[in-house]
């Protein structure tokens, strides 16, 4: 008997090796385990080497963090520094129409220049917002044929113009949050518009397996604390959980682990559903302000 909790899996692609490499093995075992996915693809220029800049800049090297070298793979680290910046061409764009056409799996924008979206846009003005949002949508439309319905904000970096864009051009829902339910996102109209709006959020809820690593869990400790917290969702009823993954790391070097853990939510009756399937079943979910959410640090 089917629970009344849906399990989504949410997979990232940063990093042009991530496309390249990461979304067959994704396919691969999404079609294997009969799991619906839901592909968060990263558009513009992949320049990920890039990051070291900001990291050495921020001062984030001291953070506690999974090594690049062990997270990347080594052409991911230096592109943008010895490597060109890599943009989707038309081999990629055929493997992913491709991949499109799978029922399982549903692709959406993971933002424009992820690098540079990771970096500064929170501080962005309303027109260097709409620039990024306008160019996401062109270049996902042209590889898909269709225009976008969702965004996955790359480093969960967003403003308030962010938002307004994403109402204005008629998106269904983003997901750009850890959050621990599914939400409505309200925020006020720009300028002298007093009218409110609301745009749904389907967040990340669970701890990721790298924040798992981080915190030195062995694999099987992992899987111990994914089973723990997939138990307690369906006892409580919760409706909805999320677990996230970037298509460069998990897939890749951890997949029998993610196979286990997303076998776990199969084991225990969840249904697994894309976000756009679970949207179209769920649209009730509490209203939270935007300001409640982030005060005045996002405007």
């Amino acid at each position: 008997m089917t629970t009344e909790t849906n399990f989504c899996l949410r997979v990232d692609v940063d990093t042009f090796e991530g496309l390249k490499l990461g979304i067959p093995k994704v396919v691969d075992f999404a079609l294997k385990l009969e799991c619906s996915v839901t592909i968060y693809l990263s558009l513009g220029k992949y320049a990920t080497g890039r990051n070291l800049f900001r990291i050495i800049k921020n001062k984030e090297i001291t953070e506690k963090r999974i090594p690049l070298w062990k997270r990347n793979h080594p052409k991911s680290i230096v592109r943008g520094l010895l490597l060109p910046p890599r943009g989707i061409k038309e081999n990629e764009i055929r493997k992913l129409q491709e991949y499109n056409t799978e029922k399982l799996i549903e692709f959406h924008p993971h933002g424009y220049n992820h690098v540079k979206w990771s970096k500064s846009f929170s501080g962005l003005s309303y027109e260097k917002t709409k620039e990024n949002v306008e160019s996401l949508i062109e270049e996902y439309t042209k590889i898909f044929s269709r225009r976008p319905i969702a965004n996955a904000a790359p480093n969960f970096q967003i403003n308030k113009h962010y938002f307004h864009l994403l109402k204005e051009e008629n998106f269904s829902f983003s997901s750009d949050l850890y959050h621990p339910i599914p939400i409505n996102l309200q925020f006020k109209g720009r300028g002298n518009q007093k009218k409110s709006f609301q745009i749904p959020q389907l967040p990340v809820t669970e701890t990721s397996i790298e924040e798992f690593i981080l915190q030195g869990k062995t694999l099987n400790q992992i899987k111990k604390e994914y089973r723990k917290r997939f138990e307690e969702c369906v006892d409580l009823g919760k409706k909805y959980i999320c677990l996230y993954v970037h298509s460069i790391y998990e897939p890749i070097k951890l997949n029998n682990l993610l196979k286990e853990i997303v076998n776990l939510a199969i084991k225990l009756d969840m249904q697994t559903l894309t976000h756009s399937e679970f949207i179209q079943t769920q649209t009730d979910f509490p209203v939270i302000e935007y300001d409640q959410l982030f005060g005045d640090v996002k405007k």
